[in-house]
Order: C-alpha cells, then structure tokens, then sequence
C-alpha cells in the first residue's frame, strides 16, 4: 500500500468513507487582484462536504470514480475573514480521499490547537502554498487534483498511482501577516537597535556598555489589535540573542513559520507549557501588530543548568517579537 505523508501531522491510512450522493459546489467571489491556483471544475463541482463528528474530517459525497486531469477548487463555503496573500501565514485543517473509491488517504488532527500552518510563498514552491493564496478565512475549498501534483511522485501500487485523482477538503481557520504591521515608534537610547529584513528576519545590535540590571521592554511598533493576556496562544515570529556574546540563540524563521507561544509565566509552573518569566511580564498586555524588544534580566530567564544551547549561566537575554495574532 502507498504511504502518503504530505504533512508533518497525524495520519490515517485507507478508512474507508460511505459515499453515495453527489454533491453540488458553491461559486466562489474571488478577491479582486488574485490569481488562484485553479478554479472550479467539473469534477471538485461533483463534491460536497458535511461536518463529521467533532475532531474528525468533514464526511465528502462524490460520485466514484471521480477523475481530474488538472487542479480544480471549488469553494463550498466561503468565509469573510482575511484573504491569504503571499507572506501570510495560513492556519488550516485538510483531509485527502482517493478520487476513485472515496478512501481517506491521510487527514490532520482536526483538534481546535492543532491546525496545519504554511507560509503563502511565491508561487510554485510548495502545493499548499499555492492552493491557499487569494482564499479567505473561513473558506472551505475542495480540491481535486492528481496525486503526484499534491504529494510528488510516490511508489505506485494496485490502488495508487501517480494519475491518480485525490480530492482534498480544506478548511481555512485563520491568517496571519509576515511581520507586525503597527506603526513604529521613536528610538529609545540605550535601547537594541532592532531591523527587519524583508523576509521578516530581524537584526539586533546590541547596545554598548552593561546590561540593564532589570526587566525592559521598548516598543519598536505599535499595533492597533487586542491586549494580549494571561493563557493565550500568540502567534509570534521571534529571534533570541545574549547580550554578552551578542550571538542569537533562537529564532522562529529557521523553521519558516511563526510559532505558537502559550502566554503563561513557566518560572511559576515548569509543566504549563509556559514562557520564561520576563518574557510572560514582557509580552502580557502587548498589543497585536506590536513589535516589542525584551530585555530579560539573568533572575527572569532560563534557571542556571536549563539553559537552550547558546545561553551561558547568568546570561541577559534579549527578545524581538513580532505580535501576529491570538490563535
């Protein structure tokens, strides 16, 4: 049997779908100005798509066997969110069946917290990147296209062949932008000097002279969305570097995603899940599109002995944030 593995998720293999009634698609209004990776077609117009139970992927009707020769989306329920475009960052559930007899081929975990994320990148990089541009949050697209176009070539068997038609159903949950949109304020003295490559990638010159005995946090732009609180997830780019040796120890763009922070004090409970201390003090009551430099003191980071790798023991720590959103 073919192993298809397109996303680093939980995966289910084969569990077979009743399938009976053919489905009638939506029409989608695309954004002005967008140019998609397909459009609806004869086949994704045969697709329909309910809510299965909770956690689980939605439940297709399709008449079998479905074939495709191209990419084509429809869109069965269109949202009124934010569009996708490229630089975003697009949070999603997918699940993919196999056109000829309704089998699920591979799903996400479709629990609430963990969704799948991809970057819209230029366009032919990636599959996902692609047919998730101009879509807008709260969109659900069906998708059908040939295997090797969504998963690239795989070993064939009797079932699966690279002709094959799958049909993907995709939820769009929320986007993100690349970098904190806020407006940027006044330079601090003494404080980082923080620039932004155009990929969003941040620089920090680490000022001259001691470091500060306490916590300081400099607002390096401002955003206009809600106050983070205590317990949420924020969606963040970030980069870490020590003051000392003036070297960065950590940075979300080495993984080409932003991640995802729970906005609780780990020095107060090592087992929530939670952030240092000056950076849950730093970051409570920031404001989405905000970016924010944290100068965290040696009392309010890592523990001598628990530091990452690049972090020596009494080490003054300085964070950059780029506030994206609550997830």
């Amino acid at each position: 049997m073919s192993r298809i593995q397109p996303l680093a998720i939980g995966i289910t293999f084969f569990t077979l779908i009743g399938l009976s009634a053919a489905g009638v698609s939506v029409a989608s209004s695309l954004p002005a100005g967008c140019e998609p990776a397909g459009a609806a077609g004869k086949a994704s117009s045969l697709v329909s798509a309910q809510d299965g139970e909770p956690q689980t992927p939605p439940v297709l009707q399709f008449p079998t066997p479905l074939v495709t020769s191209g990419t084509e989306i429809s869109t069965v329920q269109e949202g009124a969110g934010v569009v996708a475009s490229e630089g975003s960052a697009v949070d999603f559930h997918v699940a993919a069946y196999l056109g000829s007899g309704g089998q699920l081929l591979t799903a996400s975990s479709y629990a609430p917290d963990q969704p799948v994320r991809r970057v819209v990148e230029k366009e032919g990089e990636d599959y996902f990147s692609d047919v998730l541009r101009c879509a807008t949050t709260g969109d659900r697209l069906i998708i059908t296209d040939q295997v090797q176009a969504v998963f690239g070539p795989i070993p064939e068997d009797e079932i699966v062949q690279n002709d094959s038609t799958v049909v993907l159903v995709v939820d769009l949950l929320q986007a993100y932008p690349a970098v904190a949109d806020g407006s940027r304020q006044a330079l601090v003295d003494q404080a980082p000097m923080i620039v932004q490559h155009p990929s969003g990638r941040h620089g920090v010159s680490v000022p001259m002279g001691s470091a500060p005995e306490e916590l300081v946090v400099y607002t390096v732009k401002e955003g206009t969305g809600a106050a983070l609180q205590e317990g949420d997830k924020v969606v963040t780019h970030f980069t870490g570097v020590v003051w000392e040796t003036k070297q960065t120890f950590s940075s979300s763009f080495d993984q080409g995603t932003p991640v995802t922070l729970t906005l609780l004090d780990g020095s107060a409970d090592e087992g929530n899940g939670g952030v240092i201390g000056g950076v849950f003090a730093g970051l409570v009551g920031q404001t989405v599109g905000s970016q924010v430099a944290i100068v965290v003191p040696p009392a309010l980071g890592y523990p001598d002995g628990n530091q990452p790798a690049g972090v020596p023991d009494g080490s003054t720590l300085i964070y950059v944030f780029d506030i994206l959103g609550v997830q």
